[in-house]
This record gives C-alpha cells, sequence and structure tokens, in this order.
C-alpha cells in the first residue's frame, strides 16, 4: 500500500506528534508497505526508525514559518506525494501545511485520514478560541468534510471533539500510540546505581506553557523547605519557557536541587526514564502522552496530574494519578518511595504496555482502518 503521512512539522518542538508519526510510518515500512512522510525539518533525530532513509522523508520549507504556512516549492512536494498515494494520513489542524494538504486531496479525490492529536479536543480550542472558530467555518469545516476517517487516541479525545458535527457520520478509530515493544525488551539497560537517600525526579520533554513545570518547581521548592531530599532532572528543548524557568529556579535558589538538561534521544532516554526514582508529568492537557507510553514501556515509574489523560492505565495501577495540590502530589511522592508500592506500579506497567501499547498491534488496527477507507 501507497502510504503518506502529512504533519506541518518533525521539529522536536512539536513535541509527541514529530515522533509519533516517525514512529508509525517506520512500522509501516518494515512489513513491506511503501511509506514517505511529508514535512518541514532541519536536524532531524531518527536513530531508532532503521527502515526509513532519508528518500522517505520529502522535506519542505515554509513561507510563513508562524503559521506553517508552506511555500510553493513545498505544495508541489506536497501535491506530488498525494496524487502518488492511495491513503493521505493528516496529523494536526489549524495550520497552513494540514489545510493545504486537505485541500489538495479532497480536489484529487484521495482518501484522507486525519489524527488531529488533540487539536480538536474542547480544551484546546479554549485557546484562541475566536481565531480558531473564524478558521474552521472560513477553511477548515468544508476540509474536514471530506474526511474519509479520523484517528482519536482515546475515548476522551472523541468525547471532547464532537462538537464538529460531521463526525457522527464519520468512520472513527480510537487508539493510543504505541511503541515498539520487542525492541525495547531487548535493550541491555545499565542497571542503577544510587546508594543515596536522594530521590531523583525526572521530567523529559519540551518546555512550554502546558507542561506547566512551574508546578514542579514549586514542589520541589515545597519539599526542600520540608527538608526532603528530592531533587529534579528537566531534559527537554526550550519552546518558550527556558528562560522564565531559569528565572525562577534563580529566584527561588533551587540550583542546587533543579538541574536543566539537554534533549536526550534513543536508548539514552530510555534508560533514564528506567533509572529514574520518580517521572513527573504535571501538564494541564495532554492527549496521548508520549512520554507516558515511553515511561511504562521501559517500567518507569510515573506521576502525573488529572489533566493527563491517564485514566485508563491508572485504573490497572501502571501510573500513579493525583491532582494539582502539592499536598497531594507530596502524598503521592510518599506513596511512591515505597518500596512495594513502586515495585507494584513498575510490574504494572510493563504489563500494561505489552498489551495495550505495542506499535505492532497498533499498526494492525491502522492498515485495517486503511482498508475499511479504501473500500
Amino acid at each position: 500500500m501507497k502510504i503518506t503521512h502529512i504533519v506541518s512539522s518533525l521539529d522536536t518542538r512539536q513535541g509527541g506528534p514529530p515522533n509519533v508519526v516517525l514512529n508509525l510510518a517506520n512500522s509501516q515500512k518494515k512489513i513491506g508497505h511503501n511509506v514517505n512522510i511529508v514535512s518541514q525539518f532541519k536536524n532531524l533525530k531518527y536513530n531508532n526508525f532503521k527502515n526509513l532513509s532519508y528518500n522517505n522523508l520529502i522535506k519542505g520549507t515554509f513561507l510563513f514559518e508562524k503559521h506553517y504556512i508552506p511555500n510553493f516549492d513545498f505544495i508541489k512536494k506536497i501535491y506530488k506525494e498525494i496524487k502518488d498515494s492511495e491513503i493521505i494520513h493528516i496529523h494536526g489542524v489549524w495550520n497552513g501545511v494540514v489545510s493545504i494538504s486537505l485541500l489538495i486531496s479532497r480536489l484529487l479525490k484521495k482518501k484522507v485520514i486525519l489524527t488531529p492529536h488533540g487539536s480538536l479536543d474542547s480544551y484546546n480550542i479554549k485557546n484562541k478560541y475566536i481565531l480558531k472558530k473564524i478558521y474552521f467555518y472560513l477553511i477548515e469545516k468544508s476540509n474536514l468534510k471530506f474526511v474519509n476517517g479520523f484517528h482519536f487516541l482515546n475515548p476522551n479525545e472523541y468525547k471532547n471533539s464532537r462538537w464538529i458535527n460531521i463526525l457522527k457520520k464519520k468512520k472513527i478509530l480510537i487508539q493510543s500510540n504505541g511503541i515498539d515493544q520487542k525492541f525495547i525488551s531487548r535493550v541491555k539497560f545499565k542497571k542503577k546505581q544510587n546508594s543515596s537517600k536522594k530521590i531523583n525526579i525526572v521530567y523529559l520533554g519540551r518546555l512550554n506553557k502546558i507542561k506547566n513545570i512551574n508546578l514542579q518547581i514549586n514542589l520541589i521548592n515545597y519539599l526542600k523547605e520540608k527538608n526532603k531530599a528530592y531533587y529534579l532532572n528537566i531534559y527537554g528543548p526550550n519552546d518558550g519557557e527556558l528562560n522564565k524557568i531559569k528565572k525562577k529556579i534563580n529566584n527561588l535558589k533551587l540550583n542546587k536541587r533543579i538541574f536543566l538538561r539537554k534533549p536526550v534521544y534513543g536508548i539514552k532516554k530510555y534508560s533514564i526514564l528506567k533509572n529514574a526514582d520518580i517521572v513527573i508529568l504535571t501538564s494541564k492537557y495532554e492527549c496521548n502522552s508520549v512520554l507516558a507510553i515511553e515511561v511504562m514501556s521501559v517500567g518507569g515509574l510515573l506521576l502525573c496530574t488529572k489533566n493527563c489523560n491517564l485514566s485508563h492505565p491508572a485504573k490497572y495501577g501502571a501510573v500513579k494519578v493525583s491532582n494539582h495540590k502539592l499536598q497531594n502530589l507530596v502524598k503521592s511522592l510518599d506513596y511512591l518511595t515505597i518500596s512495594k508500592n513502586s515495585k507494584m506500579i513498575r510490574e504494572n506497567a510493563l504489563k500494561y504496555a505489552k498489551k495495550n501499547l505495542d506499535i505492532e498491534i497498533n499498526i494492525k488496527n491502522i492498515l485495517k482502518f486503511y482498508k475499511e477507507i479504501i473500500k
């Protein structure tokens, strides 16, 4: 099957979707499908995606980067790939690359799958609400009517996107993202070397306002005042918040408690997540957190807040969920530092990942969905 994935950018600052698209395309290519990705990218990190070559990555350039509006050469590349493909799988909404790709697909009468990655969720519509509503009625409403099938990452995302009436008449797939569980199981992780009483907390991801890293800093400050030996390591690319985070750390004199690290990738990243005493995720909103998927897949210990949309793995004891109050987060930390509790959650996380987050199973379901659309 000739499949084209279109995403506005593969830049790491875009968060989970670039990694998800690369992972999906890599796995589809692995089992014999003809797969290309059309996107903008610069210094692409894709060491784990061995089945993809640069020939499968169709690189474009923006005319206006702020709104991801492609230049004429980029549009020509989009047109060619859409014209030559059986299935067009588009990722995201509210940007020029997606809107133009949907329009070209309409003109060429191609079969289209859209994975919004949370961008149609009513929570995210609140951000720039008026502009998005104008954009929707002027441009995207007609485009979305043409989409043959929608892929949502969990039931809550689908529920919160049903303000778009056309969804009632469309084919729907609800399925989480996944990663290569066989690859993870073959990785030989170094055993953790930490005999001290210091508790190492890790956050790994974009330094973006929606990630609510302020709450993590406040938590470490609160624990410091209570003379508790917790330390926070923050790994990730700047996405608008780095200077604010640095300033807050300095103002609270937490330089010996909080450490800002460069982004990490591949096996090194998985090793950090596995060996952390606790991985923390305090986002104001998550659709289908790649960090959470990776932590569970390596048997890591994840503490997340309620807005992270992880009620399903929490039901199976694979993660620990707290509300946003500092006192509740501290209680959760105390719970996780008890050896039998942390061991139980780590074991449950591995079981949950193998059953629910295996890319091989997910790929089969997505390809089945493609075939339903093509009929």
